[in-house]
């Protein structure tokens, strides 16, 4: 049996981990941890809790840099060896499995690529709901289908289990200065019990209402970023094509009324420097603007000019650059004018 997690160091091949056995169960299962840590899962001292967290991606990696400099106890566990081994000369242990990792944590956070993913990690074959305790709380800060986040969260009350939607925006950039804005759905109680933890990543909070709708009013959000940008990249090209440099054109409009974020940030930061490091890809702003589309098509909602931007972003992604960050849309947009 391998232990339920492991200091984050890099572990040998073939060594024996002993582990020490509790008398403690819930619903039959009984708790299990390795003798170095000397560490009982759910202990809290003062106001450090035990903090999970699954996906260290772009976005994951800095939210848990940003436990780890907060002194919360943390748990960390990726798909992703590598991912994990980054942290190895951290104070994250590394949890062997997904239900070890729930089995040690008051509070587990996820930062993964889509909805299908979640619902595998939290109900899934030994997955968190197997692991997690009456009382723990799952926040998902991935960007989600509202639909299964109240599922999800549904699922989880019949057991107890607390959840919210915590979904971001901001970017590599601001994830890694510890400034998203946090959009969350979830229960209020549930919210104030979390609000301190979720303030170690954002400047900005903001409860917006039940289970999912913090996940819905991050797809909209971002469907709106996607319109944004693309129509900014379009009128930079026809600028470009009538004789305007770019530059030119980009310092007109920030100082004039069709300024945006695109035109003030993503601009003179990823495309002008023709760079498009911006860390988020194209198949996800394409993912999170049908997810917002679905919902307007389930409420009957006619959208005209949302419908025409999530058809370019489709199209972007079937011709190959979905793999590349959102900014290189511009670069898309270009390949059309061939």
């Amino acid at each position: 049996m391998q232990p339920a997690y492991r200091h984050a160091t890099v572990c040998q091949p073939n060594t024996v981990y002993r582990l020490h056995k509790s008398n403690g169960r819930r619903k039959g299962r009984q708790w299990r941890h390795c003798a170095a840590l000397n560490h009982e899962p759910n202990n809290q001292t003062g106001n450090k809790m035990n903090v999970g967290l699954i996906g260290l991606g772009n976005i994951g990696a800095s939210l848990c840099r940003h436990l780890i400099a907060s002194e919360h106890d943390v748990t960390i566990f990726d798909v992703n060896a590598d991912a994990m081994a980054a942290f190895s000369d951290s104070s994250a242990r590394v949890a062997t499995s997904t239900q070890g990792l729930a089995q040690a944590v008051d509070v587990v956070l996820l930062s993964l690529p889509n909805s299908d993913i979640v619902e595998k990690v939290v109900l899934g074959k030994d997955g968190l709901a197997s692991g997690l305790a009456v009382g723990k709380v799952v926040i998902d800060m991935s960007s989600s289908r509202p639909a299964s986040t109240r599922d999800i969260a549904q699922r989880l009350a019949t057991d107890g289990i607390h959840m919210l939607d915590a979904p971001v925006s901001g970017g590599t950039m601001r994830a890694a200065e510890g400034t998203l804005t946090m959009i969350v759905g979830g229960e209020d109680a549930v919210f104030e019990r979390c609000e301190t933890l979720l303030k170690i990543f954002g400047s900005q909070i903001i409860h917006v209402g039940p289970s999912g709708s913090g996940h819905l009013a991050k797809a909209i959000n971002n469907l709106l970023s996607a319109t944004t940008l693309a129509s900014a990249c379009e009128a930079v090209q026809l600028g470009a094509k009538a004789g305007l440099e770019p530059e030119k054109l980009i310092e007109v409009i920030n100082a004039s009324s069709g300024r945006s974020v695109s035109t003030e940030v993503k601009f003179p930061r990823y495309i002008l420097n023709r760079s498009f490091d911006d860390g988020f890809a194209i198949s996800l702003m394409d993912k999170d603007a049908r997810i917002a589309l679905e919902t307007a098509q389930e409420l009957g909602f006619d959208t005209p000019i949302g419908s025409t931007v999530g058809s370019l972003w489709q199209q972007a992604v079937e011709a190959g650059f979905g793999g590349r960050n959102h900014t290189a849309i511009y670069e898309y947009l270009e390949t059309r004018h061939d």
